[in-house]
């Protein structure tokens, strides 16, 4: 099989990830659109997208020095691909299946209904968010996709994948 110059890596951090840390990463993975030329418009989705994953992976990920999250950004044929991977426990995979199942079976209109309401009835998690981070990262990519396989012991690995077509942005 042989890969084109278009589906090729672009960047990658696999290891702690902190508030520290994000705001280099993102200030990298910027600098990087710019230099692939990829327009300011799908450069803030891409980039608001896996700051909302990479906050979800703060706040809620199981921390392990053995296997530490992951982001990255590649080129592919479809377009830019977002990916973030990181341990969660079990009764997490059980609510992050049933609601992401959730999500992806509605509506635009009814996936802004829920953004809508969510934002207006004031219910804020212990982190102080609305529990809205997938749910916008689902509005911005043209194709959304996650994965749930078992890990070691309690755990599983939590995978979501954004797509943004760079035809439809261009």
């Amino acid at each position: 099989m042989a890969v084109s110059y278009e589906h090729r890596l672009l960047f990658r951090h696999e290891g702690p990830l902190d508030m520290e840390v994000l705001p280099h990463i993102v200030r990298s993975l910027d600098k990087l659109l710019v230099e692939e030329g990829i327009r300011t418009p799908l450069r803030r989705k891409i980039i608001s997208s896996l700051i909302e994953l990479a906050q979800n992976i703060i706040h809620y990920a199981v921390h392990s020095e053995n296997q530490p999250p992951l982001l990255s950004l590649s080129r592919s044929d479809e377009g830019i691909v977002l990916t973030a991977k990181n341990l969660v426990y079990y009764s997490q995979e059980i609510f992050l299946q049933s609601y992401l199942q959730n999500l992806t079976q509605m509506s635009r209109a009814e996936l802004e209904n829920l953004h809508h309401n969510t934002l207006t009835s004031g219910s804020y998690s212990d982190s102080g968010g609305a529990n809205l981070g997938l749910l916008q990262v689902l509005f911005k990519a043209d194709k959304f996709d996650y994965e749930l396989t078992p890990a070691e012991g309690e755990h599983s690995w939590f995978t979501v994948k954004a797509i943004f077509f760079l035809k439809s942005h261009e």
